[in-house]
């Protein structure tokens, strides 16, 4: 009997390690993300808040697409809809709602999503978008284009 539950903990372990590790996601520095946006290899958005946009500026090549919308979710599926086979890259301000998004995209089954997860201020493993002197737009700039993609 132990060896069959040592058997059936080792399997269960085994199940969990490869749904988490199919469910992580890819991660972007953003010098990375800057050139893939610009070379038309990923969408970049920004899902931080419009008073966020507002007092930074927005990561050029950026829509802004805000989380705390409660369309949030229709607007990414119209964003991928409109962009078939573009990965989307998340930023956001440090990196912690870029990766929740990210996690909980993987998790619902959209794949290729990746996180900027230094975000545009930075954490403790990289200094952030604008601390590298990444170039910024006025956030009603890259909130306009995000509009127009969202049409």
């Amino acid at each position: 009997m132990l060896r069959v539950f040592q058997l059936v903990s080792v399997l269960w372990f085994a199940l969990v390690s490869v749904a988490m590790a199919q469910t992580q996601t890819q991660v972007m520095s953003a010098p990375d993300a800057f050139a893939a946006a610009e070379a038309d290899d990923i969408i970049l958005i920004d899902i931080r808040s419009p008073e966020e946009w507002r007092e930074t500026g927005v990561a050029q090549g950026a829509l802004a697409v805000t989380m705390h919308a409660a369309d949030f979710g229709a607007n990414l599926a119209r964003i991928m809809a409109g962009n078939p086979g573009t990965p989307l890259a998340l930023i956001c301000a440090t990196g912690g709602r870029s990766n929740y998004v990210a996690t909980a995209l993987a998790q619902n089954g959209i794949t290729g999503v990746r996180d900027v997860s230094e975000g545009m201020f930075g954490n403790g493993r990289a200094p952030g978008w604008i601390a590298r002197d990444l170039p910024i737009v006025d956030a009603a700039v890259a909130f306009e284009a995000g509009r127009q993609e969202l049409q």
